[in-house]
């Protein structure tokens, strides 16, 4: 009786739509945190638990995990068929260990025709997401099962009641001859898995149920744990407890420049860089205190990760600064410059003629505070779309040119500037980095707003392309960030500060002060190779447009391109918000110059 009276519960749940978790005394646990027309299903074998296969069904929205002596398996038929009867649909999905013949490392088995697409596409999510990993497709006469164990449907049930079925067997690659488990194989298995399961289950909800995919998100609150959130906050406090491009930037570059000036461009400049005010070391020990690999969420645990991974970089990085050691930290993070890339920014040189009036700027210019007050006017423009946005605009002594951090505007005390080129510079420091950076502030995990690892390059690649948007874009600011490119690769191949500046100054004709600016962006810290990453952004953001995507998505906070797939997953399970904020140069007024890109074909269309 007990038993009938927990079924009819169940049912009346999931007719209801409310979670629920039932535990099976002795036997097992079934979950639902959200309704949905999908049944993940793992049968516990009788010499025991495999802990791959049992933390990937515990990530999965609704799972069922038990051990072979459940007698009341009808149970699973009964609700896969109540799912099928609220959403035109039902997939079952069921994963064991494969046997010891298995050649592939997993085995995506399948009886109905129906199925295959769905095997297909998630087969081929699991080779994108880790090619190391073999997958076979098996077309079987019976439903798919693991050896030993009773059926769950027949053929005419899975065709009458509107049920799909797949299996998964899969190698215990990750347990070594001795028994012990690998737990970084184990990681990788469970979370290629589960990537792949999520979007297979959107590519089902899509194609076979009656919902519509993009309106079906779990909730935030159900998605995200206190134990997710936990982790969140403290890499975001550990991040914040130092500003990497302030202690890289020498505070004295103004009294630099007037004394290479003074030493007729002979001597290499000595820098100052501010006290460092935390230990790497404590840091690093911080960050690998954080229990990420307990995560069940594979997606928000590679986020995580992969961040942790570039703090650790980043802290090598400053207690190498000023030593040759610098340099290498700056290429496992930024990177190198391709030769592909070297060869289109010696194009640009070569086809903007410095002495092209178009590059020269007018003759009026701003100052600090002029500037600042332009800044703050655009502030309160973003501030009519969200009364909760405010920000600070700081003129000060101690950096060079203008620089955004935490969302920040920072302005050097020296710093002049011409009107027309200061309205494109307003859209590419608050337009784009002030912007994303709140963007990502309304998001639940505060790596959209601290950046996720590599942002950069997408980031300061969206920033030009805003001057472009605005109108702003001279041949004198492509030809910067060209110079820029040569500057770092110059840089690489053994030359000194001074045979950079000259370089620059002598073989392309940039004024002295403008070499001096981007050589000593360059050498800073001990050599960062961040500077090249404008060119490269720039090209690939004008690639993205030019397969008709969304530029608008790119504004959701500090990301990537190639993590684009993680923010799309993340919005539809509604973990992430659209953009809050919606920059000035993203304007009907601007969606011409927009449109046009399509015809643009490459970056050399740019120039005036």
């Amino acid at each position: 009786m007990q038993q009938d009276k927990t079924i009819q519960q169940i049912m009346q749940a999931i007719k209801e739509k409310e979670p629920f978790h039932q535990q099976i005394p002795n036997v097992g646990k079934l979950v639902f945190n959200k309704i949905v027309p999908y049944l993940f299903i793992y049968r516990i074998p009788i010499m025991g638990k495999d802990r791959m296969l049992t933390e990937l069904a515990k990530s999965e929205t609704a799972s069922i995990i038990y051990k072979t002596d459940f007698t009341r398996e009808e149970w699973i038929g009964i609700i896969a068929e109540a799912l099928a009867k609220e959403f035109g649909s039902c997939l079952v999905i069921e994963v064991w260990n494969a046997p010891q013949d298995q050649v592939q490392d997993i085995s995506i088995q399948l009886s109905q025709k129906n199925a295959l697409q769905l095997a297909e596409y998630f087969a081929k999510n699991i080779v994108l997401e880790a090619p190391d990993i073999t997958v076979a497709l098996e077309k079987l006469s019976k439903v798919p099962k693991p050896d030993g164990h009773s059926d769950l449907f027949t053929l005419k049930e899975l065709q009458e009641k509107q049920i799909m079925s797949l299996g998964i067997s899969i190698k215990q690659r990750y347990i070594d001859r001795q028994g012990h488990t690998l737990p970084i194989l184990l990681r990788h298995f469970r979370e290629t898995l589960g990537k792949s399961l999520s979007r297979l289950f959107f590519e089902f909800l899509r194609i076979h149920t009656t919902v519509k995919a993009a309106e079906f998100k779990l909730q935030t609150h159900e998605e995200l744990s206190k134990f997710v959130l936990e982790i969140d906050k403290k890499l975001a406090q550990e991040s914040q407890r130092f500003d990497f491009l302030l202690l890289v930037t020498p505070i004295n570059a103004h009294e630099a420049w007037l004394q290479f000036k003074k030493d007729k461009f002979y001597r290499t400049p000595k820098f100052i860089y501010r006290p460092m005010p935390i230990d790497p070391d404590l840091v690093k020990r911080n960050l690998y205190n954080l229990r990420i690999e307990d995560l069940y969420d594979p997606t928000i645990a590679y986020l995580f990760r992969d961040k942790r991974t570039e703090l650790d970089a980043m802290m090598s990085m400053l207690s190498d600064r000023g030593k040759d050691d610098f340099m290498h930290g700056s290429l496992q993070i930024f990177g190198a410059v391709s030769d592909k890339l070297l060869n289109t920014a010696k194009a640009l040189l070569t086809v903007i003629d410095s002495g092209d009036p178009t590059s020269v700027e007018e003759d009026t210019k701003l100052d600090a505070h002029g500037f600042a007050k332009m800044a703050r006017e655009e502030i309160q423009y973003l501030q009519a779309q969200r009364p909760d946005f405010n920000t600070t605009v700081r003129v000060r002594d101690d950096i060079s040119g203008v620089m955004v951090n935490r969302g920040v505007l920072n302005i050097s005390k020296e710093y002049q500037i011409g009107i027309e080129r200061a309205k494109a510079l307003i859209q590419h420091e608050v337009g784009t980095h002030i912007v994303t950076y709140f963007n990502g502030k309304t998001q639940p995990l505060s790596l959209f707003s601290l950046g996720v690892p590599g942002y950069e390059q997408l980031q300061e690649g969206l920033a030009v392309f805003a001057e472009y948007l605005v109108g702003g874009l001279s041949n004198d600011r492509l030809r910067i960030i060209a110079g820029r490119v040569l500057a770092v690769r110059h840089m690489l191949m053994g030359h000194s500060f001074i045979d950079t500046f000259s370089m620059l100054a002598e073989e392309y004709h940039f004024t002295e002060q403008t070499a001096f600016q981007m050589t000593m962006r360059v050498y800073r810290g001990g050599g960062l190779t961040k500077d090249a990453l404008y060119l490269q952004g720039l090209i690939e953001l004008i690639q993205y447009l030019k397969e008709g995507k969304d530029i608008r998505l790119l504004t959701v906070g500090k990301i990537r391109e190639d993590y684009l797939p993680i923010v799309k997953d993340l919005m539809q399970r509604g973990v992430l918000q659209p953009p809050a904020l919606i920059p000035r140069y993203l304007n009907t007024e601007n969606l011409e110059r927009l449109t046009d890109v399509n015809k643009i074909g490459n970056i050399f269309k740019l120039i005036n």
